[in-house]
This record gives structure tokens, sequence and C-alpha cells, in this order.
């Protein structure tokens, strides 16, 4: 009985790191230590798991023999289920009592110009489920736990209990079943542990790059916090912060308005029409992007869609989660290798998808665009370096490849109707609107924050005279390139609900210009929600053929009229801060 005991605990030991390791992977987003660090872990977790797990099959065991009649595997496996949570809380309150004392010694500052980064040393919030046991959540002060009274930290020590105790009575119904036949041939009683150490140590496998790892990032340089030896490591500072955000030359706005924009920035926050913050990075760069709330009351988050991260923060409400939101003042820092095939070139979202998108339909979203290895991104203004790589649109010089202009067009919703706060230049709530798609509110759908509404705004001479003298407004979004030019166009959509569907009219002074057959740029592209596209064409050919305006817009027919509808201006001749593409040249007029 002594032996069975033995490996019914080693077993239902294994099915709990096998647990563990499934709750990281479908509640992270991804987000997660490495493969090495992952087992060393998940054998701490077993160190301390296996005595509760033997303990607890032994109090099954006693109590069936103090009863003094044979017990049902159902009964066995509520027993042991019991025991087992009575010693894990016992086990895991203990050692939210211990994190609490090493939590008073401060964690080393880092070096003066340094980014934060993800380091071995430190086990964050992400694997707060993966080791509730042991895991020494140090990544937050005592002041910032709470106070870090003893009654919090014993319920972090319950919380954890309560999550790992999840699939032990399954598990032990299970194991107690397959135990309670007759005959179980030596073959299949080691099948079945093995079977189970296979399981594990294929999680243990999983990275949180969804790869295994290429054979020139087997040796990670610990002072970049995940980077690998010799990658050029690209860094930003972006922060959450309140704006009033003008939509149009009208004075239409959200005065409730978010958005992120870059700590170097801030102090001309005011000064700028506000835009989508977009970054950029090359492919097989190391990106340390730090994250910090600077919200006055609300709670903020950053989350990267598609992309891998390591993180290491002040403090997540959700804890476990990377991406949940954190309290004003908070900040988190994200250590992304940015994968080197060139496939992963494109737009991934950057946005705050808690609260019910409440946040990020206010504006707290924006892009990170992934370039070609190697390439230099120049100013479209002037033709110079870009002193960094933020800006919705941009000269990409391509090393080895087609250099080509750049625009990064995010489509974003407002909310429906009864939520929307869009205001007139006078404050007043933008008219409901009611057509054959239903009701909306005009302004309420955007284009990388600019909206163009129509619709009859019935304001007398004395009414417009009557607008704030110093009520914000904002230019149209104009889109502008030189006729011949290679351009790439990054469409995201950064709604939290909504569907739009990209399209761009060939169409000139009422004359259809000539475009090729099926090109991209003129089909209508459906934009799933945190969903990106990248159309691109060669300049030789393609799209555009001809100069002049061609209309952008959402083929909704409430979001167009609700806002989202612009102009594409094609040039063929030299234009005031608009530098051209090296080499990018053409003769005649613009229109």
């Amino acid at each position: 009985m002594a032996r069975k005991g033995w490996g019914l605990g080693v077993l239902l030991t294994l099915g709990l790191m096998g647990w563990q390791v499934g709750l990281l992977w479908l509640l992270s987003g991804g987000f997660g230590p490495r493969a090495e660090e992952l087992g060393s872990r998940l054998a701490w977790d077993a160190v301390l798991l296996m005595p509760v797990a033997w303990a607890a099959v032994g109090c099954t065991h006693w109590l069936t023999r103090r009863g003094g009649r044979d017990r049902t595997t159902v009964e066995s496996a509520a027993t042991l289920s019991l025991c087992f949570l009575l010693l894990l809380v016992s086990v895991a309150t203990g050692r939210g009592l211990v994190q609490r004392q090493l939590a008073r010694t401060p964690l080393p500052a880092a070096p003066e110009g340094q980014p934060v980064s993800a380091t071995p040393q430190t086990v964050t919030d992400e694997s707060r489920f993966l080791c509730a046991a042991v895991a020494p959540d140090l990544s937050a002060t005592p002041e910032q736990q709470g106070g870090g009274s003893l009654a919090e930290a014993a319920w972090a020590g319950v919380r954890d209990a309560l999550v790992l105790q999840v699939p032990v009575f399954p598990l032990a119904l299970l194991l107690l079943r397959r135990r309670s036949k007759p005959v179980m041939s030596g073959a299949r009683a080691a099948v079945s542990p093995l079977a189970l150490l296979v399981m594990v140590g294929a999680s243990c496998a999983w990275e949180s790059d969804g790869r295994r790892p290429a054979p020139d990032m087997s040796g990670l340089a610990e002072r970049e916090g995940g980077c690998a030896p010799g990658a050029r490591v690209r860094t930003y500072a972006v922060a959450a912060v309140p704006v009033d955000l003008p939509l149009n030359p009208q004075g239409d706005h959200v005065p409730r308005g978010l958005m992120y924009i870059l700590e170097e920035d801030l102090p001309a926050l005011q000064e700028r029409e506000p835009q989508p913050l977009v970054l950029r990075a090359n492919v097989g760069e190391c990106l340390v992007l730090r994250f910090t709330n600077r919200l006055p009351t609300e709670p903020a988050a950053l989350r990267i869609e598609g992309l891998r991260a390591t993180v290491r923060g002040s403090g997540q409400e959700g804890g476990f989660v990377p991406g949940t939101a954190m309290r004003p003042g908070q900040n988190l820092t994200y250590v992304l290798a940015l994968p080197e095939s060139p496939e992963a070139e494109g737009a991934y979202l950057l946005h705050d998808s808690g609260d019910g998108g409440e946040r990020e339909a206010r504006g707290l979203f924006g892009a990170l665009l992934l370039e070609p290895a190697g390439s230099v991104y120049r100013g479209v203004a002037t033709g110079e370096p870009l002193r960094d790589g933020s800006g919705w649109e941009a000269l990409i010089d391509v090393p080895e490849g087609q250099d080509f202009r750049e625009m990064a067009l995010l489509y974003h919703a407002m909310g429906p109707p009864e939520v929307a706060d869009v205001r007139s230049a006078r404050g007043e709530l933008l008219p409901l609107q009611d057509e054959m798609a239903g009701p909306f509110r005009p302004g309420a759908f955007g284009l990388n924050y600019r909206s163009q509404p129509y619709f009859e705004r019935e304001e007398s001479p004395e009414e417009e005279d009557a607008r704030p003298a110093k009520a914000r407004v904002a230019a149209p979004l104009l889109l502008r390139s030189y006729l011949g030019e290679p351009v790439k166009l990054r469409v995201l959509n950064a709604g939290n609900a909504e569907f739009h569907v990209h399209h761009l009219h060939g169409w000139r002074k009422g004359q259809r210009a000539k475009q090729v057959p099926d090109s991209a740029f003129e089909a209508p592209q459906l934009l799933s929600p945190g969903s990106g596209i990248t159309l691109a064409t060669s300049g030789s050919g393609d799209f555009p053929t001809a100069t002049g305006n061609f209309i952008v817009h959402c083929h909704l027919p409430n979001h167009s009229a609700g806002g989202e509808q612009f102009y594409w201006r094609v040039f063929d001749s030299p234009q005031p801060r608009l530098a051209p593409l090296h080499g990018a040249g053409s003769t005649g007029t613009a229109d």
C-alpha cells in the first residue's frame, strides 16, 4: 500500500505540473518565462508539491481505515482532494508570508540611462499561476502590495492554493479508478506515468515566443534581459495620458480622450495635433518597450498583439497576465526578441483591451511596425533620418530590396451611439443619426484620430461666432505620395468590437483611373477587431497610375458617413514638405 501511495503522489504532482503550464498558456496571452526558466520553476514546484501530495494520500488512507468500511472511488477521490486542499492552503499561505518578508529587500536599481528588462533572478507576475506554490513574486514592493499586511500576504497564498486545487479531484478520480482495476500489466503501469512525463517534458519545451530557440539564440545576454548577443536593442518609453482629442477643422472632439505617447513628446502634447502612436523596429532586433500609466485616476494597459515578450513591472491589477491594467503611476517593461523571418514584417496592434474596450474606444491604441532587416527610417517632410522610429508616415530605406513610402492607417470606432462621447466645439453631443444601416453618432468613426462626418450641422452665423475662441481643431487626414513611388499601407482595425472594410476608390474627376486587374488597393479589405494587413505596390504599372485625389474610406455606410472618409493625393511634381524617395521622379503637373 505504501508503494501505491508513493506512486499516486508522484502522478498527482506531475498532473498538477501539466495543469499549471496549460493554465499559463491559456491565460498569459503567450507571455511567460523562457524554457530554461520554466523547467527550473517546475522542478521547484515539484519539490514542494510532492510531499503535500504524499501527505494527502496518507491522510486519505488513514481516514479510510478509521472509517471501518471500504469507500467508493468517488468518495476516496473527494477525500484526497479535501486533504490536499487543506495541506496546500497551509503551504501556500506560508509561501505568501515568506514573500512578504523577502519583498522588503529592495531590488537593485537599473543603471542610469539603461532600460529595465526581465532577468532570470526575479520571477515576475506572469508566473503567478505557473509557480503558485513557490514562485517569489518580488516584482512589487511592499508599498505596492497594499502595505504588505499579513492578511493580504496570507490571502494571496489562499488564492493560489484554490487555483491549484481545481484539477485535483478529477486527477484523483482518474488515478484511483485506474488503480482499482484488479489486473494491470507491468507495461501499462510503466506507460501511464511515462505518458505524463512526456507531456510535462513537451510542455517545458514550450517557449514564450512560440518557437524552439534557434541555435544562435541559445545564450541570451543576461544584461539585456532576453536580447540575443549582438542584436541591436531599440528602446521606447511610452506613456498613457489623457487628452482632449480634436477630430476635424469644425472643432468636433472627444473631451475624455486617451492616447499613448512617447515620454519625450509629453511637453509638446498640447501644441501638436494628436496622432496615434506608431513605433517602428526591424525584424531580428530586440525591442525594449517601457510603458507607464500617467492617467490621473484610471487604470491603463498596453497589450501587444501577435508578438511574444517577457515582462517586468512595478505592479499590475491582473497580477499574472501582462497586458492587464495597471494603476496610475505604475510601469512595466516589455522585452521582445523580434522574429528574424522576413515574413514577420507588418503591423501589430498596441492597445488597451481592458474594461470592455472602453479605454481603447477613447483612443488608447497605436501600432508597432516591423520593417525589413537593416532598414533606415526617414521623415516625409525633410527626407532626413528620423530621430526615433515613430510617426504614422515615413520613408523606409531598405539595404537589400526596394525602398518604399509607408503610411499607417488605424480605423477605430468610439462606441455605440448611446456611449460615444463625441462633442461639437461648443460642447454639445453631435446629433444622433438613423439611416438605412441603423442609428449612429457622427464623429464616432475615425481614422488616425480624425473624423470628418457628413451631416447637416444647421448652424447659423451667430452660432458659429459662439464657438469658443480657443477650441482645438485638427486638419483633415491627407495621404500623400508621388506618382511612380512604391508604397506600403499598414492598415489596422484599432476598434474594440466594430468591423471595418478598408476601401480605396480609384476615381479621378469622375473618370475611373486605369488599374491593374484585381488590384489589392481597389478591392475592399475586411478588418476584424485587432487585425492588420499590408497593401503594397511596386510603383510601376500598379496603383496609382495617375495623379489626383483618391477616396479612402470604410465601405460600411454608417462608418463612411460617420467620419471615415479621407483623400489620398498623388503628385507628379515636387511639393513643399513632401520629400521623395531616392531616385523617384516624374514629370508633369500635380492636381
